[in-house]
């Protein structure tokens, strides 16, 4: 049996153990095992949705009465989350409340909220795989299913914005290399995001975990994004530079083709400042 197969297994025995509890709305296998891209340093991701919010009974009963190995308990103001081990495998589950989850994806929606959380959960809905209460995800799925045109230029707003070109020259000349490669991350983040609302996609993951899954999904991106993104950050100081400004040039571009009503004059203003003129 291959990891993926293995692990979709597995969840398939965790889920009625929550599913179990009157509480319990729906619970959702998530993450890279529902998407297919496992492998065997993968955990399993369960995401669980509750009516009403769990005592710590009620979270720890499934872990208890089937002998998983306890890890974690993390809970914060909208989250619990329980870690274990089922069979050497880690699971993580996050737990929300189903009212979280209704105003989060209206906030996404509706209010065109850019919180990275909001389209993370989104995200999780689309790509998982139901594993109780099929008809909740369905709902929530036909909610988000029209990615806001609100949403899009909130986030070109926001991530349409990189160093003037002569920092990061500045830092490959002077070999700065601490501070040259956290540009060089930042600004390709800043790419991801950008290409992220360019093709009407919500973000999947604070800091582009699945790199070729996720440009895999873009029907508009730079050729050979993935494979150009790694050599930028493993290149010498220089030559990374200069892919990383060459990409940046074509998602101006880019931006310029699809979305030929949004202006890009100040960003590239930006972009093109020099600190020493000639």
């Amino acid at each position: 049996m291959d990891e993926i197969s293995r692990r979709r297994r597995l969840a398939e025995q965790i889920a009625p153990a929550y599913a179990a509890n009157p509480k319990v709305a729906a619970v959702l296998l998530a993450g890279s095992v529902a998407r297919g891209t496992a492998d065997r340093f993968s955990d399993i991701e369960i995401d669980v949705y509750w009516h009403q919010p769990p005592s710590e009974a009620d979270r720890m009963a499934p872990i208890l009465a089937n002998g998983w190995d306890l890890l974690y308990q993390h809970v914060d103001d909208y989250e619990w989350a329980d870690g274990f081990y089922i069979a050497g495998v880690k699971v993580d589950t996050s737990q929300f409340l189903v009212s979280t989850l209704d105003q989060w994806i209206a906030d996404v929606v509706e209010r065109a909220d850019m919180e990275v959380e909001k389209q993370i959960r989104i995200t999780a809905l689309q790509h998982g795989q139901p594993l109780a209460n099929p008809a909740l995800i369905e709902r929530w799925r036909a909610q988000a299913e029209h990615y806001p045109a609100a949403l899009q230029r909130a986030m070109l707003a926001e991530h349409l914005w990189f160093k003037p070109r002569m920092e990061l020259e500045m830092l490959a000349a002077r070999d700065n290399a601490l501070l040259l490669h956290r540009n060089l991350h930042d600004a390709s983040q800043r790419i991801m995001d950008v290409l992220h609302a360019l093709n009407e996609l919500y973000l999947p993951h604070p800091y582009h975990k699945w790199l070729d899954w996720e440009i895999a999904r873009m029907a508009i991106a730079p050729p050979q994004l993935a494979e150009r993104l790694r050599s930028l950050l493993r290149a010498a100081p220089e030559p990374s530079v200069a892919q990383l400004h060459a990409l940046i040039e074509e998602v101006f571009a880019l931006v310029e083709q699809h979305l030929p009503g949004y202006d890009t004059g100040a960003a590239r203003a930006e972009f093109g400042i020099q600190r020493v003129k000639a």
